[in-house]
């Protein structure tokens, strides 16, 4: 068995990663091929997303190698005798995905799989300079929702150099990139309100002109905020399904809003856009059945009395054959 996390030196600050062993549902193909596992073809998952490959060679030959692609880029490559991969690449940012995977085995066999899948949530690829002087403020987008702790990213070109950038968090400067840099991303810590804030870039050149661009931002305790270290993060705590688990098409739902400062009026569960659950408390345990085979984004949505948005997403496998 082979598992592979790949982070971005880009992204590191805002990786959560989670180890489920989801591919004890995964197996070889019974006849010679190579195959995807997960994601399946069309569905839209979280960012990190697992991609899951198992590979059975001819009969009578050994296995040569295995290489998984993401458009034209390497994501994987596996050695002789490795019928399996389950990788975790934070590369895989948000958006359409073309997943090629080539296999070969001793007889001179190759075998191919291919599928196109998308990629949501917080996978926010690394801003680049635009073509002509002004800001690229490109992360996180126009009214996203956010966790308290997130990042935030622009690149901007000047008429002459970049000397600075600067974020602020309602006219407050909370930090900047390095000197001289064209572009950078930076944690950013959001109190979680029900009302926007208004987040502002300001680029300055080395001869003075400066460079601006806003964005309104909701902070919300969302996504993997749930936290326990001297003190607790309020959030999302899910007990099941685990992320990336294989389910059969009825399963159950077993999660709570922890740590909550303000009371709880509702909670949801969507599988993709679909509502499969929901409570007015901070306890959502429920069994549920859906038709849906396949690989699917869980979304579960709570409110407080205050108005403030709590969200956490994961990736489940629907498969009536276990």
């Amino acid at each position: 068995m082979q598992s592979l996390l790949r982070v971005s030196a880009l992204t590191m600050s805002t990786i959560f990663f989670l180890a489920v062993a989801a591919w004890s549902q995964c197996h070889d193909p019974a006849q010679p091929s190579v195959v995807i596992c997960t994601p399946t073809p069309s569905s839209t998952v979280v960012y990190i997303p697992e991609v899951s490959v198992r590979f059975t060679p001819t009969s009578g030959s050994t296995i040569g190698g295995m290489t998984i692609y993401d458009g034209s880029r390497q994501m994987f490559q596996g050695g002789p005798g490795q019928d399996q991969a389950n990788v975790w690449d934070a590369d895989v940012t948000n958006g359409v995905h073309n997943l090629r995977v080539t296999a070969w085995d001793s007889s001179g066999a190759h075998f191919n799989a291919t599928e196109t899948f998308y990629v949501t949530g917080q996978g926010y690829p690394f801003c680049t300079p635009p073509g002509s002087p002004g800001i690229n403020f490109c992360t996180p987008p126009q009214n996203a929702i956010l966790g308290v702790n997130t990042t935030i990213g622009a690149a901007a070109t000047g008429k002459t150099a970049i000397q600075s950038i600067n974020f602020y968090l309602n006219g407050a400067l909370q930090g900047g990139c390095p000197p001289n840099s064209k572009a950078c991303s930076m944690p950013f810590t959001l109190p979680a309100q029900s009302t926007p804030y208004t987040v502002k870039v300001v680029a300055t050149d080395s001869s003075g002109n400066q460079y601006t661009a806003s964005k309104t931002m909701t902070a919300a305790y969302t996504y993997t905020e749930y936290a326990c270290f001297q003190t607790c993060t309020p959030g999302i705590q899910i007990n099941a399904p685990p992320s990336e688990a294989y389910v059969t098409g009825t399963f159950d739902l077993n999660m709570q809003i922890q740590d909550n400062p303000n009371p709880i009026t509702e909670m949801k569960a969507y599988l993709d856009n679909t509502v499969i659950a929901s409570s007015s408390g901070p306890t959502l345990m429920q069994q549920v059945t859906v038709t849906s085979i396949g690989t699917h984004l869980l979304t579960v949505e709570g409110k407080d009395d205050k108005g403030i948005v709590y969200q956490i997403q994961e990736n489940i496998n629907i498969n009536d054959n276990q």
